[in-house]
């Protein structure tokens, strides 16, 4: 799939360059031709949870902020899915990852027994090396019981139900602040979500094979 990738970078290369503005007397940053801001990673990784745990059980933080990624991937995938010209099922689909990469929050590494399709046989299997919400959260001296990268798997989640227009949603099996060595994710259709939250045992006990290195955002 890397000159698919590759062809997407191009994309988003040219974006970046020639399609990101600033006007500060106008209080805007417009990135083709859509307003969007900055914002510190750390307030979502760290702050907005802190916030929300004021009020609320572990379970309901984790549950809003997976809705609040999904809803941001899914608004990304609509923004900008129609500007990319991409065809295919795969195509539409990687173009999220690649776009995480440029916009400042995760690499993705695409795992074995991944089976992209748009239909109740889609699953993907993947990983999120460099992801703020476990970088930012270790940083700050932070530990957990459970996996904590709801934002991640929501934002992946979101995207991928657009790009293949189905409801999709994702668990964490792995996290590197409840003391695993990476984060690492699975997505499948909605509906499936007891039957994969059962084999939650399986996809934790998997170990990737000698992977060669690769320039790009996604692996």
């Amino acid at each position: 799939m890397h000159p698919v990738i590759e062809s997407i970078e191009a994309k988003y290369e040219d974006i970046m360059r020639n399609h990101l503005s600033y006007l500060p007397q106008q209080a805007r940053i417009y990135l083709l031709g859509d307003p969007v801001m900055f914002i510190g990673l750390k307030a979502i990784a760290i702050s907005l949870k802190d916030e929300l745990a004021r009020s609320l059980d572990a379970e309901d933080v984790s549950a809003i902020m997976y809705r609040f990624g999904h809803s941001i991937g899914m608004g990304e995938a609509h923004r900008l899915l129609p500007r990319l010209g991409l065809e295919t099922v795969e195509e539409r689909l990687l173009a999220g990852p690649v776009w995480a990469a440029y916009a400042g929050f995760v690499r993705v590494r695409l795992l074995p027994g991944s089976k992209i399709v748009a239909d109740k046989d889609f699953i993907l299997f993947y990983e999120h090396p460099l992801n703020f919400e476990a970088q930012l959260w270790g940083q700050a001296g932070r530990v957990a019981r459970a996996p904590i990268c709801d934002f991640n798997r929501g934002y992946s989640s979101g995207w991928c139900s657009v790009a293949t227009d189905m409801p999709l949603d994702a668990i964490e099996v792995m996290c590197e602040v409840s003391g695993d060595p990476v984060c690492r994710f699975v997505m499948f259709p909605a509906s499936r979500y007891e039957e994969y939250l059962s084999r939650v045992d399986e996809f934790r006990a998997w170990r990737p094979p000698r992977m060669s290195r690769h320039h790009s955002p996604v692996s």
